[in-house]
């Protein structure tokens, strides 16, 4: 992007400031719309090029959506029921048959969308949203929120993991990131509360490992419930489990029965449910996302006491995730009734748009050379996610890159939930480019506009390299994964060479000849000591870090010295 055009753009001189004659009038009207035109025609450029996200196409559409929509609603009769409204309008969409109609039609779509289903009594996926009006007697209003927020074709994993819901079917669920499966599980869950609207309390509940992806799937499942009432007067009510509103249910300020839907954290739900301020006995639908984190070995515990909780007879148990271990795969065998496996793709491949590298950078110090080579190399595409392995390290990095003067944060787990959710609305609304952070943004989090993800650290474990890079790629665009390795990381790359060989990568020759991992290397690989500890990252000399600690502190303190002086003078 030449910024320098891009400014210039509109530009020009007026040579006669006075119109002497009409003829000299009317030129210079021409000019002046011209140049206005130019301006707005700059103007326009410019933001599209800045707006990384595409954030201003979404907002036209939205603003459009609901001009339209209160349009529509200003014409109608204010005291007819919302209910009646919004059937009136969807009588106007035109539904057809289905698409998936047979065993044979099944076989077809599934070697197309690299489908592997395995269990008893499978159901046939669907082909269109449409499909679920003819199969489910799908909510109409629901699929007009599907309609509105531009979601027309369901994803592979989307096409069986809903019908399988809709069943009523426990199911494991894998698909890679960025395919959908925050959908192919809220669509099937709202459509089954809708289902069951004569019951009152909660009936679905959602976990997930972090707050961030918590509140993202919350936004998406207020998206689809919209002016969807239950009942004349009630209306489909889902709630994130934050912590005022977990010290709302404990001080019964709010009754456990308001919500038909909570989506949360392991901790925070089973610490209100002790507390004996939310009762999980009538949940029908209990959906793990994420589910290899929220079964490993930190999570397991706490996923286990929230499944006790959930005591319900015909209670449905549903987990999704991006690359599913074996492990997970037995812990499901053991609490799911006659489940159904869905695999889009391979179990640990990554996504196939993304491109996938590795740059050995020797030692530490050649990593933050690696980093100003794709600066000057012009890869270094805004926005971009950079992920290490611990808080130390990200800040530290985050010190280095802030002193080259590039537009860059950092996220980690010491950082408050407000500046976090700052951090993250900056970034994705295109003001910060870079951002620094650890594994604790590297699951499910959607940033759609994102063209790169550098892993500063080898990631630990294949999963782990699964999710960080899925950060790109997200929803049919193409994106670019680099990888820093050095000589200490011999073992540590030989998991993340064989994701990029599952997902169709390009494998350099020296990569073929790695040899296969030994039980004695898996094991290292599995505990995270496949590598000694890393050095401490810093190209900057001792002495010169000291003379910027002190520069730092004289600007702070001459900033201190001028907010007081103006006090004093006011």
């Amino acid at each position: 992007m030449d910024i320098f055009r891009l400014l210039t753009r509109g530009a020009s001189v007026k040579k006669d400031p006075k119109n002497k004659n009409i003829g000299d009038a009317v030129e210079n009207a021409k000019a002046s719309n011209i140049e206005k035109n130019d301006k707005i025609a700059a103007e326009n450029q410019i933001t599209k090029e800045l707006d990384f996200f595409h954030n201003k196409r979404i907002i036209n559409k939205v603003n459009y959506n609901k001009a339209k929509e209160t349009h529509a609603e200003d014409k109608e009769d204010k005291d007819n029921d919302n209910e009646e409204d919004e059937i009136k309008e969807e009588e106007s969409l035109q539904y057809q048959k289905p698409l998936i109609t047979n065993d044979e039609e099944a076989k077809l779509l599934r070697k197309s969308n690299k489908s592997n289903v395995s269990g008893e009594d499978i159901p046939l996926p669907i082909g269109s949203f449409e499909d679920l009006i003819t199969r489910f007697s799908f909510d109409k209003r629901l699929l007009n929120n599907l309609i509105l927020n531009h979601f027309t074709e369901p994803t592979p994993i989307q096409c069986e993991a809903i019908p399988l819901a809709l069943n009523n079917r426990d199911m494991l669920a894998c698909a890679p990131t960025g395919s959908g499966k925050t959908l192919a599980f809220l669509i099937p869950l709202i459509q089954q509360v809708i289902n069951d609207k004569d019951t009152q309390g909660l009936k679905g509940l959602i976990i997930s490992p972090t707050k961030e992806l918590a509140n993202q799937i919350f936004l998406e499942c207020i998206k689809l419930s919209n002016r969807i009432f239950l009942d004349k007067k009630r209306p489909l009510q889902v709630a994130l489990l934050s912590k005022s509103l977990s010290a709302k249910l404990r001080n019964k300020v709010i009754s456990d029965k308001k919500y038909d839907i909570i989506v949360s954290t392991p901790l925070r739900l089973i610490d209100v449910v002790k507390n004996e301020a939310l009762d999980l006995s009538q949940v029908k639908h209990l959906i793990f996302d994420e589910a290899d984190k929220l079964f490993d070995k930190t999570f397991v515990e706490q996923s286990d006491d929230i499944l006790s909780s959930c005591s319900h007879s015909s209670l449905r148990k549903s987990m999704f995730s991006a690359t599913i271990p074996s492990n997970v795969e037995e812990i499901a065998k053991s609490i799911m009734m006659d489940p159904v496996r869905v695999i889009i793709g391979h179990k640990e491949a990554a996504n196939t748009s993304i491109e996938q590298k590795l740059v050995f950078c020797g030692n530490e110090e050649g990593k933050l050379i690696a980093i100003k080579q794709l600066v000057q190399e012009g890869e270094f595409k805004p926005p971009v996610i950079i992920f290490l392995e611990s808080i130390t390290r990200a800040k530290a990095l985050y010190h280095e890159m802030m002193y080259d003067s590039l537009n860059v944060d950092v996220i980690h787990a010491e950082r408050t939930q407000v500046q976090r959710n700052k951090i993250i609305e900056r970034f994705k609304s295109g003001d910060l480019w870079c951002l620094i952070t650890t594994d604790v943004l590297a699951r499910g989090v959607d940033f759609k506009g994102v063209n790169l993800v550098i892993n500063y650290d080898v990631p630990r474990t294949a999963q782990a390299y699964v999710h960080r890079i899925g950060r790109t790629g997200r929803g049919g665009r193409s994106g670019k994964a680099v990888t820093f390795y050095t000589k200490e990381d011999s073992i540590a790359i030989k998991p993340i060479i064989n994701v990029m060989k599952q997902s169709g990568s390009e494998i350099s020759e020296w990569m073929e000849k790695v040899s296969k991992m030994t039980k004695k290397e898996k094991e290292l690989v599995k505990k995270g000591r496949a590598h000694s500890e890393r050095k401490q990252i810093s190209t900057v000399p001792k002495i010169d870090k000291i003379k910027r600690k002190r520069k730092l502190e004289m600007i702070q303190a001459s900033k201190k010295r001028k907010a007081i002086e103006t006090k004093e003078t006011e």
